[in-house]
């Protein structure tokens, strides 16, 4: 007898579980970050002798080793906002690049569709989209940044940076405490050796605030034609007391009680209309610089660079007398000396990074492989010790790396790692230490720097969609040399840098 077997099968199902976000307000899909004007203190420096050596100011850039020839610190422009994508799970926030349609608020620069709205360059021709907001590789971080140098004679070495992100942003958040943290923005930044764009702006008129420069030089008179019911003023230098105030000037030579001819200008005090460095040459005011190593939007119009006379947006408020800027407003590309790359991670917590004292020099926060006799850093095609030899500037075609723009700074852990690469076997930064230097009115350090701190604050509990609430982004990084000799002087690099970024904060559904 055969019996017959029935098998049943029971179908079995799989429940999957999301995550289930907790931020008030609901489900946020983007944060948003935008500079606002600093106060107060925001860091400082120890030394292996003496403790908070100098304070860092809040919305401060400081860069360089202990002889930078730069008056420190620059300002941070501030309305630059940033974008980012975020997924929620509980009160953690996962952060990642947004694109420039996600993000929106991009323009045209230049061409026949300047100012006006686009997605990519293709919406732009004859110029180039601005991605102002987003945070993927090729976004802009922030409006141009004027870094004039105001020493004694250090004009030319003014430069304008156009930061851009080399990789898509990441990190992490919290909508509970408002806090950030890794936020990892890898920055191409490109410098553009301008010097002063405007030693000769116009006064009233048509072109008031205008640029009426002959032939890119200072001049008493400038170029009169340019300012239509105005004048054509000198905008470069004022001469120093005991000279008369308002005694305008082109050089020292123009001084003849203070042979000091200074790219600043007291806008007040007991020193009011004489030339300055730094506040303290202006007691009881300020001392505002007379440099715009940026073209600025001046009055809706571009004044200065290549899209001079166009119409523009104000990327950041008058903070300063190279400000306000725009992407609008270009600088001259003929004046783009290549890009460095920086490791920017950004935190609203405490940051510290502590020196370390190398063979061939004492206290070094950042190490790549330099002669230390020439003091020159040693350039390969893929910024490694095993790359071809080059000797173009970082972010610039280089025909010994094919034509790609991979020439950079080699750097290092120890010398060990320096030991194949012929000529350059030390691994150390220009001069030790951080943010000090002979000749720098700005610092007053008593002792080579061994320690950096800057300090952040979380914006606190946020609301999705709610009002945006005051935080500070901090960060410390490296930068590597631009291998520009007027450049790498001034700013005493490659060198460490450290940044706070006063602002607001907020989540978006």
């Amino acid at each position: 007898t055969t019996l017959a077997t029935t098998t049943t099968t029971v179908p079995t199902t799989t429940t999957t579980t999301l995550p289930t976000c907790t931020c008030a307000g609901g489900t946020p899909t983007k944060t948003k970050f935008t500079t606002g004007i600093g106060s107060g203190t925001c860091g400082h420096l120890d030394s292996d002798s003496t403790a908070n050596t100098e304070t860092l100011v809040c919305g401060g850039l400081y860069f360089g080793g202990s002889s930078v020839a730069v008056p420190l610190p620059s300002k941070v422009p501030d309305q630059g906002s940033s974008v980012a994508n975020v997924s929620c799970n509980g009160n953690a926030l996962t952060v990642s690049g947004s694109s420039p349609t996600q993000a929106g608020g991009n323009r045209c620069s230049g061409g026949t569709n300047h100012h006006n709205s686009c997605t990519t360059n293709a919406d732009c021709p004859g110029g180039s989209c601005s991605f102002l907001q987003c945070t993927a590789a090729g976004c802009l971080f922030g409006p141009p940044l004027p870094v004039p140098n105001s020493s004694q004679g250090g004009s030319a070495t003014s430069t304008c940076v156009i930061n851009v992100l080399s990789a898509d942003a990441s990190g992490s958040a919290n909508c509970s405490t408002g806090t950030t943290t890794g936020l990892n923005l890898p920055l191409s930044s490109k410098l553009f050796l301008t010097g002063d764009l405007m030693p000769n702006r116009c006064v009233g008129g048509t072109n008031d605030g205008g640029d009426c420069t002959t032939g890119g030089a200072c001049s008493v008179s400038g170029n009169a034609a340019a300012c239509p019911g105005g004048t054509c003023n000198n905008d470069f230098g004022r001469c120093a007391a005991p000279d008369a105030a308002n005694t305008v000037c082109c050089s020292d030579a123009d001084c003849p009680l203070s042979g000091a001819c200074q790219t600043g200008n007291c806008v007040g005090g007991t020193n009011a209309n004489h030339g300055c460095i730094t506040d303290a040459d202006c007691p009881g005011s300020t001392c505002r610089t007379l440099l715009q190593p940026c073209p600025i939007c001046n009055a809706g119009k571009c004044a200065g660079g290549t899209n001079d006379g166009l119409v523009c947006t104000n990327g950041d408020s008058a903070i300063d007398g190279d400000f306000p800027t725009s992407h609008d407003c270009p600088p001259p590309p003929a004046k783009n000396i290549g890009a460095l790359p920086i490791a920017f991670v950004l935190d609203t917590g405490t940051k510290t990074q502590t020196a370390v004292d190398m063979p061939s020099q004492p206290n070094v926060f950042c190490k790549f492989c330099r002669n230390k006799v020439s003091n020159q850093s040693a350039r390969r095609c893929d910024g490694l010790a095993s790359g071809a030899v080059c000797s173009c500037a970082p972010g610039l075609a280089c025909t010994a790396c094919g034509g790609a723009p991979t020439c950079f700074a080699i750097p290092c852990t120890t010398d060990t790692d320096c030991a194949t690469v012929t000529g350059f076997t030390s691994c150390q930064q220009r001069t030790a230490g951080a943010f000090c230097g002979i000749g720098n009115p700005s610092d007053a350090c008593v002792d080579t720097t061994r320690t950096i701190t800057v300090t952040g604050s979380p914006a606190g509990a946020l609301t999705t969609g709610g009002a945006a609430k005051p935080s500070t982004l901090v960060s410390i990084f490296c930068i590597p040399p631009s291998f520009n000799a007027l450049v790498d002087g001034a700013a005493d690099l490659p060198a460490p840098g450290a940044v706070s970024l006063p602002g607001t904060a907020q989540n978006l559904p």
